[in-house]
């Protein structure tokens, strides 16, 4: 519910219901305490209306865009990366990697006895219908999807023409 000064100065702004304004009316003539609160509101609007307020000069906004525009404006802020830092944390992670890779040497059982693996190409089991129609599917997705890119290429140059 609205305090007794809302409700009062709904009244003295004529905003009121005609129930709000019945029951205020009621309230001034019972509740003295009310009836000093509404008078007080009374004056200080009775002041308000007597106040006669400047407007600013026409210039006024072009008076203020030139104090503005002279002075001075920030400078923006550059940060600028020291190449140290940079060349130090590179330095960190090649010496990294360098010594994991010397104890992986270090560790490591050298023998440079090399066989070839032997693979059994047994294309019956590798070449079936199944697979033959996965490549085919996969390819044909492949392509639809470069065509989809090539013709939206085609289709953004056609507006940027029809500019």
């Amino acid at each position: 519910m609205n305090t007794i000064e809302e409700q009062l100065w709904n009244y003295i702004d004529g905003n009121c219901t005609a129930v709000e304004k019945a029951e205020i009316d009621a309230k001034l003539v019972i509740d003295p305490q009310y009836q000093a609160i509404y008078e007080d509101l009374l004056a200080v609007n009775n002041e308000l209306q007597q106040l006669d307020f400047e407007e600013p000069s026409l210039s006024f906004t072009r008076n203020v865009m030139e104090k503005v525009n002279q002075e001075l404006r920030p400078v923006a802020l550059k940060t600028k990366i020291d190449n140290r830092i940079i060349y130090t944390i590179a330095g960190f992670f090649i010496a990294s990697i360098l010594g994991i890779f010397a104890y992986a040497i270090v560790i490591s059982d050298i023998n440079f006895s090399f066989e070839m693996p032997k693979i059994n190409f047994d294309t019956n089991k590798m070449i079936n219908p199944v697979t033959i129609q996965l490549f085919v599917f996969i390819d044909v997705a492949l392509a639809l999807v470069y065509l989809d890119s090539y013709l939206r290429k085609g289709k953004i140059k056609a507006q940027k023409k029809g500019e």
